[in-house]
């Protein structure tokens, strides 16, 4: 009897430089300035990611 083994399928998110995420029309502008004072030039986010920052730095407002 042969075992099947499930592979992991693992969305990959799209990951999008600071430009790209300061110019999205997807945020609101105080989102725009939120990030483009919290990512790095030098790395790639998801969406999520991204999302995660504005809400950690809004903290609740």
């Amino acid at each position: 009897m042969a075992t099947r083994t499930k592979k992991a399928t693992a969305k990959t998110a799209a990951k999008y430089s600071k430009a790209s995420l300061v110019k999205s029309a997807g945020f609101k502008p105080i989102e725009r300035d939120i990030l483009s004072l919290k990512l790095d030039d030098k790395v790639l986010y998801s969406l999520d990611e991204a999302k995660k920052i504005i809400r950690n730095t809004k903290g609740g407002i």
